[in-house]
């Protein structure tokens, strides 16, 4: 995709959409090819079977796509424990706060390197994991079991063993939710959560974790919908300029991808309009917009992105930046030369070896090492 392609195809290039059913929809296939978008979200929604699902991406990559168009991202939220899309053979990975306990990260890096095997055989190439927020409320409503520990540091360690682990087997990591959702007593799917945290108190805690995940070149972080009023009493971290430049770009010198949490999500779309919110997030600094797709396309917000650069109020040369972030990284993660041979994908699903690891996570057991060299 060259630096004058034209704009459309540019602002494509920053969404990644999620979809109903078992095959692509009209409209989904439509915006790939007329839009250039850049990807989509699996839900529970999308799976029958891994074999069905390695169809699904090949029908993506391969038959939505033209041949001179960039490869999409095909995601998932595939952490362990409760946030699990992939049922029936699937191995059943469980919640990382047991991680925690055992507190080993070259259990943390195989767990990392399993997940991101089973999901890459049918296709997947961006898991919005781990997750490296840090236990400060153990009353959080959304969070609950989702964190590796109270303590900074062991989330960062583990973060970054995960990470690089699902690295390691050709699959981005994306580490969530930067600035930290720890602390939060709401749910941003339903509400806008509020904390009150210097960027000095940030520091000690909440920024630990992904302070390390820079450092170990995660892939991808994504943005938490949360409006923290000692730094930005008037956005959220998804839409705040002044969260996501000092912090994260800056503060951090982080200079990969950056992914929005769900902007279909309460706590964005009760309080900011649906064009709006994609024009703040992008201004802010977000790289990647993710949409779970129950309202369909997102046309109207990538129009109003692209009358935003029309208008100066965002320059395309950021817009340039962010697609050129995605195109490296989608030539790391992205690239298939060929489509999945759909009658191998249970080799590498559900099979002893990684059942047997995840009951000795669920135990809280120490495990012999598996075989896949850890490079840190």
């Amino acid at each position: 995709m060259s630096q004058n392609h034209d704009l459309k195809s540019l602002v494509g290039q920053l969404f990644m959409v999620g979809f109903e059913g078992f095959s692509v929809p009209a409209d989904f296939k439509q915006a790939v090819q007329k839009q250039s978008l850049g990807g989509t979200i699996y839900f529970k929604r999308n799976v029958q079977s891994p074999a069905q699902l390695a169809e699904l991406s090949n029908e993506l990559q391969f038959q939505c796509r033209s041949s001179s168009s960039p490869f999409l991202f095909v995601g998932i939220d595939h952490e362990g424990g409760k946030v699990n899309r992939l049922v029936n053979s699937f191995t059943q990975f469980p919640a990382i706060e047991n991680l925690g306990e055992i507190n080993s990260p070259k259990m943390g890096f195989q767990f990392g390197a399993l997940l991101a095997k089973e999901i890459k055989a049918v296709g997947i190439n961006v898991n919005f994991a781990p997750v490296v927020d840090v236990n400060t409320n153990p009353e959080n409503p959304v969070m609950k079991g989702r964190m590796f520990s109270s303590d900074p540091e062991v989330c960062a360690k583990l973060g970054s063993a995960i990470c690089r682990g699902i690295q390691k087997m050709g699959v981005a990591s994306v580490a969530k939710h930067f600035p930290g959702h720890g602390d939060t007593q709401v749910d941003s799917h339903f509400e806008l959560p509020r904390i009150d945290r210097t960027t000095a108190e940030l520091d000690k805690v909440e920024l630990v974790p992904f302070k390390r995940m820079v450092r170990s070149r995660v892939e991808g972080i994504m943005t938490a919908h949360i409006l923290n009023s000692a730094i930005d009493p008037d956005y959220p971290a998804t839409l705040s300029e002044k969260t996501i430049q000092p912090l994260l770009r800056q503060g951090m010198r982080y200079s990969r991808l950056i992914f929005s949490d769900d902007m279909e999500m309460k706590a964005i779309t009760d309080h900011y309009g649906a064009e709006e919110a994609a024009v703040l997030a992008v201004k802010a600094g977000c790289d990647v917009l993710i949409y779970r797709g129950d309202n369909g396309i997102p046309l109207g917000a990538m129009e109003a992105i692209i009358k935003a650069v029309e208008s100066k109020k965002i320059s395309r040369a950021q817009i340039e930046a962010s697609v050129e972030r995605v195109l490296n990284c989608k030539k790391a993660y992205a690239v298939q030369s060929e489509p999945i041979d759909v009658t191998q994908v249970g080799g590498f699903i559900g099979i002893p070896e990684h059942v047997k690891f995840a009951e000795a996570v669920q135990n809280k057991e120490k495990l012999v090492d598996l075989g896949i060299e850890d490079q840190e």
